[in-house]
């Protein structure tokens, strides 16, 4: 399968230069004929959510028309990264999933906001993973700071995804760390992990530090970026994922009935 990912420079609440940046990336990105085109984390708005107020208008009705209207027209799948939306009286950092045809196929709701960033005071998290395939290749989906979390992301590859993808808004102090654990989910989850963050614009404060990178099943580096803006395009060997599995498939030798003090709060 081949991916382009899309490492955008987002301005805080700068909504239509972010929105242009973004679509010429995509159409840029065409030129390497990709099956699918990543996007970053909140790239609508940017994650500062301190600037917002209720009065904003994150446009996502018209965002979510040109997304699918742009998959359809040229026959790509969209991993669309994640846009700030109004979801009845609460604010959602939500994933949107579109196929060749411009069919949406899910949305994925981050689930673990970032307690640094007040995001918990904006947002109301999500409460269900999304599993989803592309060109009948499964795949699932977790938004930055979950990739923190091994056990949320178990359950969104649940040991059949073959690519996990992450829309990021990272930030540049702690990129290191994101390369540690999207290193470590695809070696334990035995699938490659796209990691796709966004990078700072012009004299506004970073949204997030770049850095975006891809790992196979086996923990091997497949590309890692620097933090200018960029687009990438590689083609990921999906052979590998049975390959990595032909020993011994971590998922299968899990032993779920001693694991009964993960699920408790009391740990």
């Amino acid at each position: 399968m081949r991916v382009s990912i899309v490492q955008a420079p987002i301005g805080p609440m700068t909504q239509e230069v972010n929105r242009k940046t973004i679509f010429d990336a995509m159409e840029e990105a065409l030129n390497s004929s990709p099956d699918v085109i990543v996007l970053p984390e909140m790239w609508n708005t940017g994650f500062y959510p301190e600037r917002f107020s209720a009065d904003d208008d994150y446009e996502e009705e018209s965002l979510r028309r040109d997304l699918s209207a742009f998959a359809k027209e040229h026959e790509v799948n969209l991993v669309a990264g994640s846009i700030t939306v109004w979801d009845h009286d609460a604010r959602a950092n939500r994933s949107f999933i579109y196929d060749r045809a411009g069919t949406l196929l899910g949305t994925y709701d981050k689930a673990h906001l970032f307690p640094m960033g007040a995001e918990k005071t904006y947002f109301a998290p999500g409460e269900k993973n999304l599993a989803f395939e592309l060109d009948g290749v499964p795949a699932g989906i977790i938004t930055c700071f979950e990739l923190r979390m091994p056990e949320w992301v178990r359950l969104a590859v649940m040991g059949r995804a073959k690519i996990l993808f992450v829309p990021m808004a990272w930030g540049l102090s702690r990129v290191p760390h994101m390369h540690l654990f999207a290193r470590a989910r695809a070696v334990e989850n035995q699938c490659y992990v796209v990691a796709v963050n966004c990078t700072k614009l012009g004299d506004y404060p970073a949204m997030g530090g770049g850095g975006s990178c891809i790992y196979d099943p086996m923990g091997e580096e497949v590309l890692m970026t620097g933090t200018e803006a960029c687009i990438h395009t590689v083609d990921l060997d999906l052979s590998k994922v049975e390959e990595a599995k032909g020993k011994f498939d971590l998922f299968h030798e899990r032993r779920p009935d001693l694991y009964g003090e993960l699920v408790s709060r009391h740990g």
